[in-house]
């Protein structure tokens, strides 16, 4: 993953100052409106695309300009900046760096002068991690060199990018996408099931626009990316929870159903060949969490697509699991032990390693067992064991009345873990322990929201309407309120806390899923707060609230500080509001489907 172009200075020929007026941002293309020194207007507009076999950057200005790209060749996973040189050959200029396999050309312009400036670039929230300074909590601030070798005039006010690429065959599927919002908008304002404002509605018109920015070539098929920065790779545990909380979005509203079935049959067959899913499509550890997402995605999509092919293909990559898992092997860096599917601490969402005393620890395992247990144990954690409980529960409800043949192992699996999910992790009226080592009966009871996943894929399963009600009242104290900034002025429940230890402004990886609120948990509470009977809008349009008020506008943050210590900026009562940190554009946390389910009668309930 490289960063080359970090930006690119415009100007009007005729003029030497503007004042900006408006900025409209669309998914791959923005508009920039300013005036001049001479009250004239000037409009620039910048789009970015993926060809088959380019990605091109386009700057239509509306006046002649000149135009210097400010150059940042960067690896960005090693941070290691690399030389380049530029060639000009007739009306384009290449250029290629030493260390970085790939190349740009620039056109559309028709005079080229020299510059050779550098200078240092300052971004001011780094990489979302921060640091405590005199009392204060600060973003620590990154510092780059960038380079702007070239001015280059354009008499039509255009200049084009391109980085050419291998030639790619994958299929775009945002192409009616537009039409289908548009159809959206008007369902919404003839459906909704309580009156609201326009301002909602086009926020919410807005995420499901913005969902669909999210997707990278992989061979054939795109797939949504886990975010913006570093993120920008497919992982596999964020596709598929992304994909389980957007699945009737695309299938009803955006109408991609084909794409979504190609895509799963990819991950599919993935899982077949290597045994489980990773953290990435094709490459590194396995990983705990994500396979039982991916048969439950099946199941949810059969009931919508109806495709047989489909149910057929995951039975027998379920059977294969089952079988193997009953034999004593290993599947997806899980093993059965006793009902309970053992794994490493790490092979989970929860997965940060932290060195303590010269020693790898696992931040999932409390501190206080290290006399207790090995870092490298394998452990029951609450959210796989459930996960699991309910992929096969699920499969095996839809795949009644289909005539489909079912191994005797899947039902054999699906009973013992649900026997052991009740020996070793339910209580009456209580979240579940979060991790157990059953070798020492080892059990942490931090209230987690891993235990409330559990408690809301294993509704009707394991707990019952009324035990869940029981379990409320720590569910309660686990969640984060937020004051409204642009949908309203009041306070609304916003998250849940990812572990209910000592509050701590989140600075780095050993915060990172500690009292910390993260929008990947929110759909399961709103699940868990619907089977009591409770209304979830509150929330529902405090999620949008942050999306259209902070952060990169459209998206929604990683996870939240609590705001320890206070936040300066705002000030007043929004000081007190959680604080957006890490990566500012995070797929799993771009869930779509509980504002249709909310929205729209009879969709999606």
């Amino acid at each position: 993953m490289y960063k080359v172009l970090d930006a690119i200075y415009y100007k009007p020929l005729d003029a030497q100052e503007l004042k900006p007026i408006y900025v409209a941002a669309g998914r791959n293309k923005a508009l920039y409106s300013y005036i001049d020194e001479q009250g004239k207007a000037y409009d620039v507009r910048i789009s970015i695309r993926t060809l088959k076999d380019r990605g091109r950057l386009e700057v239509f200005a509306s006046r002649p300009s000149v135009f210097a790209p400010i150059f940042a060749f960067y690896d960005m996973r090693t941070n290691y900046e690399s030389s380049f040189q530029i060639v000009r050959e007739g009306n384009a200029v290449k250029v290629e760096p030493e260390t970085i396999p790939l190349r740009l050309i620039i056109r559309g312009f028709s005079t080229l002068n020299s510059l050779n400036q550098e200078f240092y670039w300052v971004y001011k929230l780094g990489d979302g991690f921060r640091t405590v300074s005199e009392g204060k909590v600060y973003f620590v601030r990154h510092v780059r060199r960038v380079k702007v070798p070239i001015a280059l005039t354009s008499e039509e006010g255009l200049l084009s990018v391109e980085i050419p690429l291998r030639k790619l065959s994958f299929k775009r599927i945002d192409y009616r996408v537009r039409d289908r919002l548009r159809r959206l908008r008007g369902e919404l304002k003839k459906k909704v099931r309580y009156e609201v404002t326009p301002q909602v509605i086009d926020a919410l018109v807005l995420r499901i626009d913005r969902l669909m920015a999210f997707g990278i070539p992989i061979d054939s098929i795109l797939a949504p990316e886990a975010g913006a920065m570093w993120f920008k790779s497919v992982w596999t545990r964020d596709l598929l929870e992304g994909l389980r909380w957007n699945l009737l979005t695309y299938t009803r509203i955006l109408g991609v159903s084909s794409w979504l079935i190609k895509l799963v049959e990819k991950l599919i067959s993935i899982a077949y060949e290597n045994r489980g899913l990773r953290v990435f499509l094709n490459g590194g550890d396995h990983v705990s969490d994500a396979f039982p997402q991916l048969i439950s995605l099946v199941a949810k999509l059969y009931t919508l697509t109806h495709d047989k092919a489909l149910i057929k293909k995951t039975l027998k990559l379920t059977s294969t699991a089952c079988k193997l898992l009953r034999s004593g092997e290993s599947f997806s860096a899980c093993k059965l032990y006793d009902g309970l599917l053992l794994c490493k601490a790490n092979t989970s969402w929860t997965d940060v390693i932290y060195e303590i005393d010269g020693e790898k620890w696992p931040l999932r395992i409390p501190l206080d067992w290290t006399n207790k247990t090995s870092p490298g144990s394998t452990f029951a954690l609450v959210e796989v064991n459930a996960l699991f409980i309910e992929s096969l529960n699920s499969l095996l409800k839809v795949v009644e009345g289909t005539g489909l043949k079912v191994d005797s192992e899947i039902y054999e699996v699906k009973f013992e873990l649900l026997d052991g999910y009740k020996k070793w992790f339910y209580v009456e009226d209580g979240l579940p322990p979060s991790t157990i080592e059953p070798l020492s009966n080892l059990r942490d009871w931090t209230p987690s929201s891993t235990g409330l996943v559990a408690l809301a894929v294993l509704k009707n399963i394991v707990y019952d309407k009324n035990s869940i009600s029981n379990t409320w009242k720590h569910v309660k104290a686990m969640i984060v309120k937020r004051k409204l900034v642009k949908l309203g002025d009041g306070w609304e429940d916003f998250g849940v806390i990812t572990r209910k230890v000592e509050e701590r402004p989140y600075l780095g990886d050993l915060e990172y899923h500690g009292s910390v609120v993260w929008p990947r948990d929110t759909p399961y509470l709103v699940e868990v707060m619907k089977e009591l009977g409770m209304d979830p809008y509150g929330i529902l349009i405090n999620n949008l609230d942050h999306m259209i008020s902070e952060g990169a506008i459209g998206y929604v943050n990683e996870l939240f500080s609590l705001p320890a210590g206070l936040n300066p900026h705002p000030s007043g009562e929004l000081s007190h509001n959680p604080v957006p940190v890490k990566n500012y554009a995070q797929y799993w946390s771009h869930w779509c489907d509980p504002y249709i389910e909310y929205f729209l009668k009879g969709d999606g309930s």
